[in-house]
């Protein structure tokens, strides 16, 4: 009965009519009416008893006040966030849908950030249309929908453009995904040479992780560009634009290898995998960029999980891409930042990295933690553009260079496939960025930074960028960009995966002749040089800062072009 409001609310106005006419009547002062009112108070005292002390204590059986109705949800700072690393997941891969995955850890509080000056110039006249958050409700248990955060959370590559660590080869009989283990961690595969190294073999530094149902749903399902990385669409998009098993055997091969070394606390190690080996490419040494770039791998070893169709959520490397979100939200830093500790060189590709993976983590599941996590990062990246130029480097306020610019304009991108709301000056910047490196006779090529010679690798990250953010690019500055990617096929002189993965992201956009030539030789040369455990060997362009995980990763996500983007 007392947890009825139909009942309490009447009682309540009872008391308080006994109430007033106790003060009624003895007002009137007449013979019999003081024992009147005697009576009236005593029942007034009598139903406010019932209401201040019996309601709480019926409706909470534990005892105590409660100072909701039961149903709110519960405040930020009364969240109970198991870390992933802490509390084993079981493996639930048989357990239908009566499983679903942990919530993401919440995100550091932001740190206030001081107003950006206005800038001296007059902003470009195309602007962008604010998107507006629009978070869908997850069917997820309630810890994870109680969870509703919003944080705050910083730079990276020439640095990064990561080397060769030999590694232990995973058994040929592994299974298609990684083993599943309780708490400890599972004794390494056997080891087998891999084709291309001498060096000898580390120890794998990562457990297998556990997996997490894979049929695990997110209401909504991804936003249109990732809707072909799963199911009927996924094995379409193979079929028709130039895949087929043999590329997808690879990059199972691959997601296996990385989900294997990844570490127990969900990154991956660069020095173990041989990151940051000095070997001066292009004839200039950069420190040993890389030495430190763990949340740049680890960015790029979940975009390569992500690409093929698993999220936290669903898939088998659900767990792998739960503890890889997990550590980059833990790393966060308070005004955004997901670099961690990397070198100077290396800080914007980081961070432009591991933003991407987050990002396009909150666009295919909307995550309210990753969302959080990838607004805050996105804020992050917009405070580093340059206000005039439009461009990243290495510290803010430096011009830019295009390289760098790929990675933070993929992010910001995927960041508005997640409903992130971005400056109106951000993209139109990007665009200008993009103008003022262009070269060639027709417009078609581009530069490292103004001013400075053609290259094929920058022309290949333009173009794919100008693609990707559907820039109307003119048929004759494609035709010059894609006669100068043709002239340097895979398998052309030195491996340069870096070059590979943003060629075939342009051309498969084009879908014209170019990308058929291309993408028989980048099939014939991924599938002649993977090694036996499933990984890529170091020996590349820039394969000595990033690592085998770098390496590893973008020649997945080379395979993965087919079906990664619609």
């Amino acid at each position: 009965m007392w947890n009825d409001p139909r009942v309490v609310w009447p009682i309540a106005a009872l008391a308080i009519i006994l109430m007033l006419a106790t003060w009624w009547l003895l007002r009137r002062g007449r013979k019999r009416r003081p024992r009147a009112a005697a009576v009236c108070i005593v029942f007034s005292v009598v139903l406010h008893v019932l209401l201040f002390w019996l309601v709480p204590l019926i409706t909470q059986p534990a005892g105590g006040s409660d100072e909701g109705d039961g149903q709110q949800p519960a405040p930020v700072a009364e969240i109970s966030i198991s870390d992933f690393t802490t509390e084993p997941l079981a493996d639930s891969s048989s357990a239908g849908d009566a499983l679903a995955a942990p919530p993401l850890p919440m995100p550091s509080p932001a740190a206030p950030v001081e107003p950006e000056p206005p800038s001296p110039v007059e902003p470009p006249p195309k602007t962008i249309e604010t998107l507006t958050p629009d978070v869908a409700s997850l069917a997820a248990p309630p810890a994870l929908t109680d969870d509703l955060v919003d944080a705050g959370l910083d730079d990276l590559l020439n640095d990064l453009l990561l080397d060769d660590a030999p590694t232990a080869a995973i058994r040929s009989d592994a299974p298609a995904a990684p083993r599943p283990v309780a708490s400890s961690p599972v004794a390494a595969a056997p080891a087998s040479e891999p084709a291309h190294v001498d060096e000898p073999a580390p120890t794998p530094t990562v457990p297998a992780i556990p997996a997490i149902a894979a049929s695990a749903r997110v209401v909504g399902g991804p936003t249109d560009d990732f809707a072909n990385r799963s199911g009927d669409a996924k094995a379409a998009a193979l079929r028709r634009r130039g895949g087929d098993e043999h590329t997808e055997a690879a990059v199972e091969a691959a997601l296996r290898w990385l989900a294997h070394y990844q570490r127990p606390d969900g990154s991956w190690d660069p020095t173990a995998s041989g990151a940051g080996q000095e070997r001066a490419p292009l004839g200039e040494a950069r420190g040993g960029a890389g030495r430190r770039c763990t949340s740049a791998i680890t960015g790029l070893a979940l975009l390569s999980m992500l690409g093929s169709g698993n999220t936290h959520r669903e898939g088998p490397y659900a767990a792998n891409v739960h503890a890889g979100l997990s550590y980059l939200i833990r790393n966060q830093a308070p005004d955004g930042s997901l670099a961690g500790r990397a070198t100077q060189f290396a800080r914007t590709y980081s961070h432009g990295m591991a933003t991407l993976a987050m990002c396009e983590a909150a666009a295919m599941t909307k995550d309210p933690q990753a969302i959080a996590a990838a607004r805050a990062a996105i804020a992050y990246s917009q405070r580093q553009q340059h206000p005039t130029t439009g461009g990243w480097r290495y510290r803010r306020g430096e011009t830019g260079d295009t390289s760098q610019l790929g990675w933070q304009a993929m992010a910001l991108h995927s960041a508005q496939q997640a409903d992130i709301a971005l400056n109106p000056r951000t993209m139109p910047l990007i665009h200008e960025f993009l103008r003022s490196v262009r070269g060639g006779q027709q417009g078609g090529l581009a530069r490292y930074r103004p001013g400075q010679a053609e290259s094929r690798t920058m022309t290949a990250e333009a173009l794919a960028i100008r693609l990707l953010l559907d820039e109307p690019v003119p048929a004759a500055e494609i035709r010059e960009a894609e006669a100068s990617l043709l002239e340097e096929l895979p398998g052309d002189g030195q491996a340069n995966y870096y070059y590979w993965y943003y060629a075939s992201l342009a051309l498969h956009q084009l879908q014209s002749p170019a990308w058929d030539t291309w993408n028989a030789r980048l099939k014939q040369e991924l599938l002649r040089t993977q090694q036996a455990d499933g990984s890529w060997p170091t020996d590349s362009v820039w394969g000595g800062y990033g690592g085998r995980v770098y390496t590893t990763a973008l020649g997945a996500l080379s395979l993965e072009v087919y079906y990664r983007h619609r």
